[in-house]
């Protein structure tokens, strides 16, 4: 089941019963909150959301589905938070012969992470409550998990991936 899907049932569903625990006593603050659950949770389930839309950037991902196929820069942080991000690094490149650090946040979401066989990539990852899976088929839903590919280490050109998963998932494809 999709995150986006899940979510949103579940913030439809808590939304109706505060509705009806609220109707017979009439708390407006209860009734309102309760509204603006029910209105993310129908965001989340059609998907495109208006009101979120305001604030685009690349490194952040909110409720939206996205394919990010940029060069990464030294020192990048990437977001996703109740959304779905794939990240492309099987084309990248080492201007400097130096390594390249990111951190990929996910949270209540899904991040796709596309690496290439040549290329030494080191990825550690935290699950909190969540899911990572590596290439070699290892998982974690609570704790760390380490991979490394075969390349790594016999040069400068390194990529190294932090990242931690809160409540989400996350998927390294070796390619």
């Amino acid at each position: 089941m999709a995150p986006g899907l899940f979510w949103g049932v579940l913030l439809v569903l808590i939304g109706l019963a505060a509705i009806f625990r609220v109707v017979f006593d009439v708390n407006l603050f209860g009734v309102l909150f309760a509204l603006f659950l029910i209105f993310v949770g129908v965001s989340l389930l059609v998907g495109k959301p208006w009101m979120f839309k305001a604030h685009r950037d690349e490194h952040n991902t909110m409720f939206d589905d996205r394919a990010v196929t940029s060069q990464p820069r030294d020192n990048a942080e990437y977001n996703v938070i109740f959304g779905r991000s794939v990240y492309d690094f099987r084309d990248v490149q080492f201007p400097d012969n130096e390594p390249i650090r990111i951190k990929i946040n996910t949270v209540f979401g899904n991040s796709v992470i596309r690496i290439s066989r040549n290329t030494p990539v080191k990825i550690k990852s935290d699950a909190v409550f969540a899911g990572a899976t590596m290439p070699d088929g290892n998982t974690v839903a609570f704790g760390t998990i380490q991979f490394a590919t075969d390349t790594f280490g016999t040069s400068l050109n390194n990529l190294i991936i932090e990242a931690p998963v809160v409540f989400g998932a996350l998927q390294v494809r070796e390619e």
